[in-house]
């Protein structure tokens, strides 16, 4: 019975630890969003897709003010064909 005791708690503390280490990470993430989010009004995602698409991505001002997530820029043809 002694034994179920301490395979238990063994079991629990590995669950715990890798919670912990789970947790650490998104804690960094998160941070850095805050941190980019304070400097630049766009959190790390924002940056990422306003570098892949070439438009002005930012999750917050459409999730607030309804507007596109992405807004791409116009661009005119001005070759006259």
């Amino acid at each position: 019975m002694r034994f179920y005791y301490i395979i238990n708690g063994l079991l629990w503390t590995v669950v715990l630890v890798v919670l912990i280490l789970a947790v650490q990470g998104c804690a960094v993430t998160t941070a850095a969003s805050a941190v980019s989010y304070a400097a630049t009004g766009k959190g790390v995602g924002d940056h990422v897709g306003s570098a892949v698409t070439g438009g002005d991505c930012n999750v917050v001002k459409h999730t607030v003010n309804g507007q596109y997530v992405c807004e791409m820029p116009v661009v005119y043809n001005r070759s006259g064909f």
